[in-house]
């Protein structure tokens, strides 16, 4: 019997180290994040640092999806079989050096060598569950250039296979040395000791040195490779997830366009608004482009690609990175950004409803970019879509996308005969109702705002509204690009409301609600927004609101994006649902739910303009409540209500399925009374 000896040739190393070096340089690739300008949210700080890398890096909380579970079972595979092997590898290298030799496993203690046949299994199933996703069941999103692909060396396929070679290759240099050493402990090898027994000592004798430098021949060159492969992205998503700033995670990015306006050193001239090339992008945003792993979960679960609009978000993220790289590392012609490489009717495909993000396994931010690019083509070029360029301008004149005149803001309280109570005569108020755009203007949600002044007066609730000095919160103008209209009309909705006093800002729409909690504070704006569906819960769950039970037959809820995705509002108009059911009543769930909802189409200043190419997103929503044979389709947003109620009508469904707003429905319950 042979004592196995940890010994490497002299010449070995300095093939390591060639390899090492190699892969250092072509670590350029994520340092060409660096181009970017600076970003001041991409600071999580070390303990959040820690948690993002350990939980979303290491444990790949997102890459865990019932929607993908296949994928999710073959990353889990590949990821832990890889992450142990590697660092029974560490360990191996120490232990060789006599470093720490105390306290680390040898290659056969028992335990250890259990663990290392289980890794490699692992990984080996891991990849053979890809190979064969790639090759007989691709999901059509899904890339798959087999060998040449998108500038990785070795394409989609290519280097899977290659990983293959490689984790069988260890197992065969394993058994030789079992079979040639024969220690004592070799069983526990429980994959490796098998095959030590398939040829005799002396065959394993003439293989060792042979598998032995093959394997390690390739673990190296793998190493030296990594940094040009698709497999890049394990380091580049593990670098991304620890800067991710979550609580700041899908928010536009302010320009102070207003105050570079007023700067006398601005050069007003030559200065460009937006992003039109990779340069001009936060060096995060340019990381998010790096680490994409070209899942295509984000271009999967799109609404936009799903009603064959020309936008998938993961070539948005490719595009990005192949920009950036032909820029700063010389990989191929680097043509316009904006116009050439991403289309601007990709650009305005995008409803901003976030589903990209909810789904992405390394927490890149799509919806953000999109809107730096509409930035450029608004600001700059001058060039929104025809269609919401009237909207825009509207905007400007009058306050409200509509066109509506402002002293006609409370014309729907008069219609209804009542008298609500007005800042401007009031001065305080415990709750200051935001109606919104949709509230004053737009018939349906009239209806919506009647119903909030029914369920404030019904519940002794001390409000007061804005009436004629209420403006745009500018969202769809934002989400279009128009930056500077969006400064703009926050700026004077802050001055406004920083004139009365109130504790809590009240609204109905999931849009108003988002821009005055989460946007304005940027601009000095701070203030407790809640929005109409957990207001509404809290005063049934406090008792000062008893609406009957009124709500029968089978009732749905549409889940609207920037609601649930956007603000993780989910339960509060579930529970007011449940509290209005009849005895007979049921509500059921969509089968696209909470974070897996499916935008109405209307967000992101669609509400304003119409992409020609594909169906309508709300059709497609709405199609799918007609299957679930609700009665009842109750939402939670201004929009959704609009596009939704359309959907209805064009299927000619308006006798057999009504759309409600949450609001509604407790009003109806409610006596009737007025102010």
């Amino acid at each position: 019997m042979h004592e196995f000896k940890y010994a490497y040739p002299a010449y070995f190393y300095l093939i390591a180290l060639a390899a090492l070096l190699y892969f250092f340089y072509n670590l350029r690739k994520l340092w060409a994040a660096s181009a970017g300008k600076p970003d001041p949210a991409a600071k999580p700080g070390p303990w959040q640092f820690f948690i993002n890398a350990l939980t979303f890096g290491i444990f790949q909380k997102r890459v865990f999806s019932r929607r993908f579970s296949y994928p999710a079972l073959m990353h889990l595979l590949l990821a832990w079989g890889f992450f142990i092997l590697f660092f029974a590898t560490t360990v191996d290298f120490f232990v060789a050096r006599g470093w720490f030799a105390a306290f680390l496993p040898r290659l056969d203690t028992p335990w250890f060598a259990s663990l290392n046949d289980a890794a490699g299994l692992m990984l080996i199933a891991g990849l053979l569950l890809a190979l064969f996703r790639r090759i007989f069941t691709r999901p059509e999103k899904l890339p798959n250039d087999f060998f040449t692909g998108r500038g990785n060396f070795l394409g989609d396929s290519g280097i899977i296979l290659f990983l293959l070679i490689l984790a069988l290759g260890g197992f065969f240099a394993e058994a030789a040395r079992l079979a040639v050493y024969q220690p004592p402990t070799a069983e526990y090898s429980w994959i490796g000791y098998p095959l030590s027994t398939l040829f005799s000592v002396a065959a394993w004798q003439r293989l060792e040195l042979v598998l032995w430098w093959f394997h390690a021949l390739s673990a190296l060159l793998f190493i030296a490779l990594l940094p040009l492969t698709k497999m890049f992205h394990v380091l580049a998503a593990l670098v991304n997830v620890a800067f991710t700033n979550r609580r700041l995670r899908g928010r536009l990015r302010p320009m102070f366009v207003s105050r570079l306006m007023e700067d006398p050193e601005a050069d007003l001239e030559n200065i460009s608004l937006g992003v039109s090339h990779s340069r001009e992008f936060r060096w995060k945003q340019l990381l998010d482009a790096i680490a994409c792993t070209e899942c295509a979960r984000c271009t999967t679960v799109c609404p936009a690609n799903a009603t064959d609009k020309p936008l998938s978000p993961m070539k948005i993220m490719t595009d990005i990175r192949q920009h950036l790289y032909a820029g700063e590392l010389g990989t191929g012609e680097q043509k316009d950004l904006v116009g050439a490489t991403i289309t601007e009717t990709e650009l305005w495909s995008c409803t901003t409803c976030g589903a990209c993000m909810a789904e992405c396994p390394v927490l890149n931010e799509h919806v953000p970019a999109i809107v730096d690019m509409r930035r450029y083509l608004v600001l700059s070029e001058g060039k929104p879509p025809e269609q919401a360029s009237e909207s825009l301008e509207k905007t400007l004149s009058t306050g409200n996308p509509w066109g509506f005149p402002k002293k006609d803001r409370l014309k729907w309280a008069t219609d209804a005969g009542f008298d609500v109570p007005v800042f401007s005569e009031k001065k305080k108020a415990d709750v200051l109702y935001w109606v919104g755009c949709a509230g004053a203007y737009d018939p349906l949600n009239q209806q919506v705002a009647v119903s909030m002044v029914r369920i404030f007066e019904a519940a002794g609730v001390d409000y007061a509204v804005l009436g004629t000095e209420e403006s745009c919160t500018g969202d769809s103008a934002r989400r279009l690009g128009e930056e500077y209209l969006f400064e703009t009309l926050a700026l004077q909705n802050i001055e406004t409301l920083n004139r009365y006093d109130f504790k809590t800002i009240v609204t109905p729409c999931p849009h108003c609600f988002n821009t005055l909690k989460n946007e304005y504070p940027a601009f000095e704006g701070n203030y407790e927004v809640v929005h109409h569906s957990e207001f509404i819960s809290q005063l049934i769950a406090a008792g000062k609101l008893s609406p009957d039970k009124s709500l029968e037959g089978k009732v749905t809820y549409h889940d609207a994006c920037y609601l649930g995705r956007h603000n993780q509002i989910y339960a509060a108009p579930r529970e007011v649902l449940g509290n209005l059911l009849t005895t007979g009543g049921e509500v059921t769930e969509l089968s696209r739910h909470h974070a897996n909802s499916f935008c109405c189409g209307a967000g992101g200043g669609n509400m304003w303009h119409d992409i020609e190419a594909g169906s309508r997103m709300n059709v497609n929503r709405i199609e799918e409540v007609i299957q679930s044979g609700a009665d009842t389709l109750a939402t939670a947003c201004s929009f959704c209500l609009i596009m939704l109620d359309d959907a209805v009508k064009i299927k000619g469904q308006e006798e057999s399925l009504k759309v409600r707003d949450i609001a509604q429905v407790v009003a109806e319950g409610l006596p009737v009374s007025k102010g």
